[in-house]
């Protein structure tokens, strides 16, 4: 910490930076070590010059572990003196040092970190100049040291800051290129914890960045959370026009039933019809039937206009009928409503028997 500070010596620091990146049985302590390493050159970064990506020295090529030692000695020996006449951001230190060194921090402390609920989160300490550490990760063209920044992001998933984490990401993908495996599960824990933890952000910038990751099943370890994020993004403004149907699919497919604000479910589909979006219209009707706003204490009176709809959509589309009649042993809807579709597709098959039998 004094050193980053100082400005002076960098170059022995940064030899000590990449050789403890280069170990790979790295200790947990190091992962808060870290976070204030980045804070502390952060902040002499708001006092230099714009730091721009340099390409860095990196052990890993030549480095295995019992190899290190040497390595390490022979940095250490062959490093220049410091030049203890300059401590301003010109030091020739600085611009060549300062911006190598972050990526090697954050590769120190969240390299080996996985995020989870049986993870124990380390605690961090968020300064203010914690936005700037993600701003200068995000500017690297590596998607490691980007995930890397993510990852520091919501390590401490009881004390994540508040910020402009999901802004950097989409930003990423506006450049086109497709997100490394494990940059990819980053942005999925990311968006996952910022619900949980009430950290909402643009519904813009959330659907963009949900559309450019496709999640699947497979990629989704909490399906009641999830549904619940799904939701509340499909009934945003942003969400109901611009989510993928892949994720109104998704959504279907977890586990019922569904909370909405009172009567969202149903203006829904009105929307939907207006707009005849049949597609979404079909995925939400089974979705609505299953809806807590239904399958809650809702006399029948005010299955009323679900019942309408329902029958309105199965009459232009007969063959969805199959995946309404499954709702009908699913076990999810109460004896009513179980009748009350069952006529619904009843009715409908009947209008689809021929009037005259076909000739012999």
């Amino acid at each position: 910490m004094d050193v980053i500070a100082d400005v002076d010596n960098l170059h022995h620091l940064y030899f000590l930076l990449e050789f403890l990146a280069a170990w790979e049985k790295r200790p947990p302590c190091l992962t808060p070590m870290a976070y204030k390493w980045c804070s502390a050159l952060s902040e002499m970064a708001e006092l230099g010059p714009e730091l721009r990506p340099l390409p860095r020295f990196k052990l890993q090529a030549m480095a295995s572990d019992n190899r290190l030692s040497g390595i390490a000695e022979w940095l250490f020996s062959s490093a220049p003196p410091g030049d203890t006449s300059n401590h301003t951001h010109e030091h020739p230190q600085w611009t060549e040092f300062y911006p190598r060194m972050l990526p090697v921090i954050l590769e120190i402390g969240f390299r080996l970190v996985t995020p989870g609920r049986n993870q124990q989160a380390p605690r961090l300490d968020h300064t203010p100049h914690h936005d700037l550490v993600f701003k200068s990760a995000f500017s690297f063209d590596d998607d490691e040291v980007v995930a890397d920044g993510v990852c520091a992001w919501i390590a401490d998933s009881n004390h994540m800051p508040a910020g402009s984490c999901v802004h950097h990401l989409t930003k990423r993908m506006e450049k086109g290129t497709h997100f490394s495996p494990r940059l990819r599960q980053m942005g999925i824990c990311l968006i996952e914890r910022m619900w949980r933890n009430g950290l909402w952000v643009s519904d813009l910038e959330t659907v963009y960045l949900l559309n450019c990751l496709n999640i699947g099943v497979d990629d989704i370890e909490y399906n009641h959370e999830w549904a619940g994020l799904l939701v509340d993004v499909i009934c945003s403004p942003a969400g109901f026009d611009g989510l993928s149907i892949h994720y109104w699919d998704l959504l279907e497919g977890l586990p019922p039933p569904w909370v909405f604000p009172t009567t969202r479910a149903m203006e829904m589909a009105r929307s939907l019809e207006e707009t005849e979006d049949l597609e979404k219209l079909g995925v939400w009707m089974v979705i609505a039937w299953q809806s807590d706003e239904f399958s809650g204490s809702a006399g029948m009176e005010d299955l009323g206009p679900l019942k309408q709809v329902t029958l309105k959509y199965l009459l232009r589309r007969p063959l969805a009928i199959p995946r309404f009649e499954r709702l009908l042993w699913s076990g999810g809807l109460r004896p009513d409503m179980r009748i009350a579709l069952k006529d619904i597709c009843t009715e409908v098959r009947t209008e689809q028997l021929p009037l005259e039998p076909p000739p012999l």
